[in-house]
Order: structure tokens, then C-alpha cells, then sequence
């Protein structure tokens, strides 16, 4: 049985399940049945392309997921964190399987709507935090959950991770932390590089498909650029599995991309892992793991994860399940509690590089302050750093409703 599939939005990470079903599809039994793509965001020739391939087109997601029903086997929604919540409440109302792109949500409450949707529905919703499917993650899970690391105590993740003019203009909701009433609360903790604080959440429990539970954090929220949610971030993630997680990023580094990169501290060993996938394992008896990289790469792996799940009506198929992402949207906000609002980097500690769309914004230093605070796990007013802003952390317990204490 070929599964049909419906994708909302083909620009962006619309396109890439896109090229992903049309490239994969034969060989997991899957194929491109429809596309919801509002009139302002088509491309000349794009429909009719479409049509050609004997894909139907739509203007609008709801009348997509009202007219399929009962048509199509699943829907993928990579589309604006603010849109999260109403599009997967409303595909799973109409007895769709989804595939949620990452970030679940912006707020709490909204993954527990979702969550009550997955329930009431009986319907599969996996989430597209896309490194739990891969390869490198599933081996380092595997070694928590047997044992074989001993207790995970502290896991750090750094990147330089610059983002251009045209990243913020590609979209309305790019730098949002609200569009009118719906939270957004974009930026690299909640969306470039999200996937990094899952993956440590991921492996920071002991449990098979299940995220740490986050009991406070602390953190600290910034902007260089002249946007209102964050584009800089040094997040510190208390665990009730005992695991310590800091997260330390920007997307106004200096010069090319490095990173993400994330190494564990157990008690039988330290683990280097990178975003290509490359681990090593270091045991403290002297013995050694390694890989190379991850084969498929983790939008095929999870594409192909989703596709036996829905193929099998098994939900404990997933990898990644929408319910697993409530402890890392448990963080997000209160990492945005924590810092009580995004706190403005002053100009003089910023500069400009680049011309054109391919401008970027760089914070003087910056990627000299992420190693320092990476190798050392502070944040970076423990640092010193003479703009930062030094916050409590903020408890999590019985927290279910964001804000309490943030500023927009």
C-alpha cells in the first residue's frame, strides 16, 4: 500500500518533505498526494507543475484537511510556530495523521491542546525534531538506556551560527515573539537550533522515547540585531534525572557556521557529537566507540520512521512523538521566564559584516565568549561579559501557563 501524503506549504521546509517524499517515496512506499499553498506565496508555473504530477492544490490548509478527509493517510505541517497549534488541532479534529515540524509550539498550553487533540482523535502525531531518528542519536541513546555511559551528569552545546539579512526577511514571523495575539517566540532556542536542546533533553533521560524532565532553568535571552525575540541565548536546564544541560548559541557569530556541537559528562565515559552526526565515545576504562556520521541522513530516517507508523497505525512506532516535546517546550518557556524579557546587546558591542541580503550582525567577541562559556558550562554573565545580564532560574514546578513573568 502507497500511503498518500499532503503537504501545507511547498517554500521552506514545505519544499524539503516535498523533494524528500518525491526523492524517497517509491522506496518507502509513500507519495505526494496534495499541496496547500496560499495564493500570495505561489511561484508562476508552480500550480500547473503541480497539477502535472497529479497533485491537487490548495489555497488554504483547513479546506485541504475538510476535502482529503478520508482521501489521505497523513499531513505534514512545517509551517510558522504560531500556526503550530491551530492547523495540527484542526488536521487531527478531521482525522488526519500529522507530522508536526519542530518546534511542537510556542507556549505550554498550547502542546497540551495538542496533546488533548492527539487523544481525542486516536490519530499518530510525530514531531520533527529530526536527530531522534538518526542514527547517532539512536546509538547514544541506546548506551544511556543500557547502562553502558553510567549516570548522565552534564551536557553542553555550542554554536556559531550566523544568520544573513534575507533569514529575517523570509517571513513575517522571523524575530517575532508575537504576531498580533499568538505567541511566536522565534529564534535559535526555539527554532534554528532547537533540535540541540531536544537532543540533550533526549539523552539526558534514561527512559527509551523519552525526553528529561526539566525541573528550573536559567537563562539569558538577547538581541543584536533590531528584532524582538532573541538571537542569542546561554540556557542552563536542571533536570529531575539529575542532568545538567547548558545550551550556548547565536546567530550573530562571526564567520562561517560551527557547530552545533554537544559533549556529555557520565559517569563512565565523555561523548563528542556533532551535527554531522560524527560521536565519540571516550570510557573512562580506556575503551572507545566511534561513528562516522549518520546514514540516512535524519530527514529521510525520520520521514521513513513516520511512514511504518502510519503504515502500521502504531503510534509507539515514533522516534519522536508530540507528547515527547512537551518537557523541551517546558524549557523553552521557562528559559524566556528566566530571562524576564530579551535583553538588547548595546550597539557599540556590535558591528557589521557583509553587504546586500547577505548581511549579517555580529556581537564583538561573541564566538570567543560561546567557547569559553561552552568548555566551562557558564553562562555568560558568569563570564564576566560586560553586556550581559546576570537572571535567576526559574522553577518549573506545576508550571502549565506561559507567561508568568516574562516581557514581551
Amino acid at each position: 500500500m502507497v500511503l498518500r501524503y499532503a503537504v501545507v506549504g511547498a517554500g521552506g521546509y514545505g519544499g524539503r518533505h516535498i523533494e524528500n517524499i518525491r526523492r524517497h517515496g517509491e522506496r518507502l512506499g509513500c507519495m505526494l498526494s496534495a499541496v496547500a499553498i496560499r495564493p500570495q506565496d505561489r511561484r508562476p508555473g508552480q500550480v500547473e507543475h503541480f497539477q502535472a504530477e497529479g497533485v491537487e492544490v490548495f489555497a488554504d490548509a483547513v479546506e485541504m484537511f475538510d476535502r482529503l478527509t478520508g482521501r489521505i493517510d497523513a499531513v505534514f505541517i512545517p509551517t510558522g510556530i504560531h500556526t503550530h497549534c491551530p492547523l495540527t488541532c484542526a488536521a487531527l479534529q478531521r482525522g488526519h495523521n500529522v507530522y508536526l515540524e519542530k518546534p511542537p509550539a510556542a507556549t505550554v498550553q498550547q502542546l497540551d491542546r495538542m496533546r488533548a487533540a492527539v487523544v481525542h482523535s486516536g490519530r499518530i502525531c510525530a514531531l520533527g525534531f529530526q536527530a531522534i531518528s538518526s542514527s547517532s542519536i539512536a546509538f547514544l541513546k541506546q548506551r544511556v538506556v543500557s547502562g553502558e555511559l553510567g549516570h548522565v551528569r552534564r551536557l553542553r552545546c555550542w554554536a556559531f551560527a550566523p544568520r544573513e539579512d534575507k533569514y529575517y526577511a523570509r517571513n513575517e514571523w522571523a524575530g517575532r515573539l508575537k504576531l498580533g495575539e499568538a505567541w511566536v517566540l522565534d529564534g535559535p532556542s526555539n527554532n534554528a537550533l532547537s533540535h540541540e536542546i531536544a537532543n540533550m533533553l533526549y539523552l539526558a533521560s534514561p527512559r527509551p522515547r523519552a525526553f528529561a524532565a526539566p525541573t528550573a532553568v536559567r537563562a539569558e535571552l538577547y538581541h543584536a540585531r533590531d528584532i524582538e525575540s532573541e538571537d542569542t541565548a546561554a540556557i542552563e536546564i536542571r533536570t529531575a534525572e539529575g542532568a545538567t544541560a547548558c545550551f550556548i548559541v547565536s546567530h550573530c557569530a562571526a564567520g562561517p557556521q560551527a557547530g552545533p556541537r554537544i559533549e556529555m559528562e557520565c559517569s563512565r565515559a565523555h561523548v563528542r557529537w556533532d551535527f554531522s552526526g560524527r560521536t565519540a565515545i571516550a570510557y573512562d576504562d580506556g575503551r572507545g566507540e566511534s561513528l562516522d556520521g549518520d546514514d540516512p541522513p535524519p530527514p529521510v530516517a525520520a520521514l521513513a520512521n513516520f511512514t511504518q507508523a502510519v503504515r502500521d497505525g502504531d503510534a509507539g512506532l515514533l522516534n519522536c512523538t508530540l507528547g515527547m516535546g512537551r518537557n523541551f517546550t517546558l524549557a523553552l518557556n521557562g528559559a524566556f521566564e528566566s530571562s524576564g524579557r530579551v535583553h538588547p546587546i548595546p550597539g557599540r558591542y556590535v558591528t557589521r559584516a557583509g553587504d546586500g541580503p547577505e548581511a549579517t550582525t555580529v556581537v564583538k567577541g561573541i564566538n570567543d565568549l560561546i567557547a569559553r562559556c561552552a568548555a566551562e558550562g557558564l553562562l555568560y554573565s558568569d563570564a564576566g561579559c560586560e553586556w550581559a545580564a546576570r537572571t535567576e532560574p526559574f522553577d518549573l514546578t506545576g508550571y502549565a501557563e506561559f507567561p508568568q513573568r516574562f516581557e514581551a
